[in-house]
């Protein structure tokens, strides 16, 4: 025990001997990096986080926003995100006239202590006269630091913030100290609810500052389960679902704040697919896409279409055969529940009922709980492929999961379609051919309605 103790006391002697050396090595250190320092630097711009600008640096955001103004380039003014993952969502600029209230907040002795001057501040004591409500003490700065959330930007660094804050680091004038984040726990963040990078990749099809469109992953649920945040032993799906990476993945709204409209505080998808199934999902960016949104899917307005694979060949009863559509009408819960449906390709298969395996395309004109599951397995006597819940028979078709997917949809733009989106809507409309593959935002002729239609390739199970 006493040996243990012993080698305990030498380790700690030494990393206090080893942290002295380098608080006496620092301002010689810095001072000669300093003055390599340029005295002109050139502000990058991200158009990614404009709500989360500070007061530390009104100035150089309005110095940033003129020159935008003669470029009429409609961006942002906080310097370039980090890398491994990390995104710069504050940014305090240091003063070029340096900390001449220094004096106020630091008594001699400490300034003595650390070597503090107007023009060469250590990184907590400059997060300390910077941004003294969020960092009123040296450990809470410190506290920062240590957690990987401070970086800087030099003037001589090309605008990136390519150095990691330390305890033991300098600021100097013109300089950039960042507020850094995990990606997606920026905005939204701020707003009062934490989030983390998915373990799972949500692909973004579609996306502006009212709606957008993600491709969610099969075995993936949308929301939490009832009554549970986090997950943990009390069971749930904790932060693996679709509702917790869309922070992670989708831009904060950059609308104008109003009383009728504001971005949310999280995005939040305005229906549902289940569990195993994968495909477009419709979220919301502001308050009056939600509601806008959430009526389509209620009103019926919102037209979805599925693909699916059978097991066997389906069953047609009461089939009007319009160009190939089949009609189902069949009651779910006492509920009506009504779904179009046509083959597309029929091949054999050792594996499938009678040696069939089906293409169908399916349209639900309702949205009951697991309607198109049910109707196929119920109605058609031909389960989708996959299904454990409604093909209890055929295990062998299970290893690949179920073979549904929402591959296209078709909704009203809940903005364009007001009165203040028009105006914006007959300037954009020329450039309506750059949305990316698969995305068509159109105005329809009789209506002048301006929908917007996705379309997505087939998960590869498919092929």
């Amino acid at each position: 025990m006493l040996l243990k103790r012993g080698f305990r006391l030498l380790k700690i002697a030494s990393v206090v001997l080893t942290a002295q050396l380098c608080m006496s090595l620092a301002p010689s250190i810095t001072k000669s990096l300093h003055s390599k320092h340029i005295s002109s630097r050139q502000i990058s711009t991200c158009n990614r986080w404009q709500p989360l600008r500070s007061a530390a640096t009104d100035e150089v955001t309005n110095h940033a926003e003129e020159t935008d103004d003669a470029t009429n380039s409609k961006v942002d003014h906080i310097p370039g995100s980090r890398g491994d993952g990390y995104i710069v969502t504050k940014t305090y600029d240091v003063p070029i006239e340096g900390f001449p209230s220094l004096s106020d907040v630091f008594e001699p002795s400490d300034q003595e202590r650390l070597q503090l001057e107007v023009m060469n501040v250590t990184l907590p004591a400059a997060l300390m006269l910077l941004d003294p409500e969020k960092y009123p003490t040296q450990s809470r700065a410190r506290k920062a630091i240590r957690q990987r959330a401070i970086c800087i930007c030099r003037r001589n660094s090309d605008s990136k913030f390519d150095e990691l804050g330390k305890v033991i680091a300098r600021a100097y004038p013109g300089d950039i100290i960042g507020y850094q984040q995990r990606g997606g726990s920026d905005y939204y963040s701020v707003q009062g609810t934490p989030y983390r990078l998915p373990a799972f990749d949500v692909p973004v099809i579609f996306e502006d500052d009212h709606v957008a469109i993600v491709n969610k992953p099969a075995g993936i649920v949308a929301y939490r389960a009832e009554g549970n945040r986090g997950g943990g032993s009390r069971g749930g799906h904790g932060r693996d679902t679709l509702i917790s990476a869309l922070p992670a993945v989708l831009k904060p709204s950059n609308i104008p704040i109003t009383d009728e409209n504001y971005p949310m505080k999280r995005p939040q998808p305005v229906h549902r697919l289940d569990r195993p199934t994968s495909g477009l999902v419709v979220v919301a960016k502001t308050k009056l896409a939600t509601v806008h949104l959430s009526q389509q899917f209620e009103f019926r307005k919102a037209q979805k279409t599925y693909m699916a694979i059978l097991n066997g060949s389906p069953q047609q009863p009461n089939s009007d055969n319009e160009d190939g559509w089949n009609l189902i009408d069949h009651d779910l819960e006492d509920k009506s529940a009504v779904t179009k449906w046509k083959v597309l390709q029929t091949v054999k298969s050792l594996h499938g009922n009678n040696g069939v395996l089906t293409l169908v395309e399916l349209k639900p004109k309702t949205g009951r709980y697991h309607q198109l599951r049910r109707h196929m397995a119920w109605v058609c006597k031909a389960p989708i492929v996959g299904d454990a819940t409604y093909d209890e028979d055929n295990m062998r078709l299970r290893k690949r999961g179920l073979f549904l997917c929402s591959n296209e949809i078709t909704i009203e733009h809940p903005y364009y379609n007001t009165p203040s989106g028009r105006e914006e809507w007959s300037q954009l409309k020329k450039d309506i051919l750059n949305l990316g593959e698969g995305c068509l935002l159109e105005e329809d002729e009789e209506s002048g309605i301006v929908t917007l239609r996705v379309r997505i390739d087939l998960p590869k199970k498919f092929a």
